[in-house]
């Protein structure tokens, strides 16, 4: 029976370690190599040190630094907060609403932000009145500056909001009915429910929802790159961190300083995975 529930566990398992080992660590492993390499050679930590004496490295950590502070808190209290909402109201309205707050989710990458530039140009979006408000006249204006982080978070948000919602919502269904009631018996109130009794019990899924978001944001590429072509010159093609590495591989050719920094960004999310783990306790059982 023991050796039965192995074999099909490692059936399980296979599939996700080949393709983790095709698709993750041989492709990271080769970045590993290639970023000790220069012009065929080894060079040793040539490519790391030019990457780090880059100018352009520390503003675009700058920018992703900023944009991330801003965004993950909005988006994670925002997902927790319409996902307890909706599952507190159970019924027609939060199968509706659950729906509505998927849409814009279902508009991703380079599509997301076309239309996000066509809703900041004045000439052609429905909301130029409210644009006028805030003296918004062309595209160039709406991404001038600090704006172009604001902006960037509340697409941000936008899109990624709803999966996250639907996915906490099932964690929080999922939870013990008899918990629950016992809690509601006891005397407990809404908010004591929530805070003593739901959010612990889906900590697991919050903090999958803050390493999969981080690992998002601090990627981030696609969003101002497309932005870029509603206000040429008003963005700066290295403005994030995956630009910079994307600017070394294309513009430049130097593959060993685009795999330095691609580790280097890995190294940063799997630091900041491993404090998430820790602080949230994910993988602790109750026996531990």
């Amino acid at each position: 029976m023991k050796r039965s529930r192995s074999l099909a566990a490692w059936a399980l398992i296979g599939p996700y370690a080949l393709f983790l080992a095709v698709f993750g660590l041989a492709p990271a492993g080769y970045a590993l190599w290639t970023s000790f390499v220069h012009d065929g050679a080894f060079s040793g930590v040539r490519n790391w040190s030019a990457v780090f004496d880059d100018y352009r490295l520390s503003d675009a950590a700058w920018h992703v630094g900023t944009y991330l502070l801003l965004w993950l808190p909005v988006l994670v209290l925002l997902v927790l907060s319409l996902a307890l909402t909706l599952h507190a109201r159970p019924g027609r309205f939060s199968s509706t609403m659950r729906f509505v707050y998927y849409l814009p989710g279902a508009v991703t990458g380079s599509a997301a932000a076309l239309l996000w530039l066509f809703m900041f140009s004045p000439d052609a979006s429905p909301f130029s009145p409210l644009l006028d408000l805030f003296d918004i006249t062309s595209v160039t204006d709406a991404l001038s500056g600090s704006t172009l982080i604001g902006i960037l978070t509340v697409m941000g948000v936008a899109v990624h909001a709803g999966g996250w919602i639907v996915v906490l919502y099932g964690a929080l269904n999922a939870l013990p009915r008899d918990v629950l009631e016992a809690a509601q018996v006891d005397g407990a109130s809404t908010w004591r429910t929530t805070w003593h009794i739901k959010l612990p019990m889906v900590r697991t899924y919050v903090a999958f929802v803050l390493i999969s978001s981080f690992a998002s944001g601090s990627q981030v590429f696609v969003e101002p790159t497309v932005l870029t072509t509603g206000a040429p010159g008003q963005i700066s093609p290295t403005w994030s961190v995956n630009q910079l590495a994307y600017a070394y591989a294309t513009q430049e050719g130097d593959f060993g300083k685009a795999a330095a920094l691609s580790l280097a960004m890995l190294a940063v999310g799997l630091v900041a995975a491993w404090i998430v783990i820790k602080r949230t306790r994910m993988y602790a059982t109750d026996d531990r």
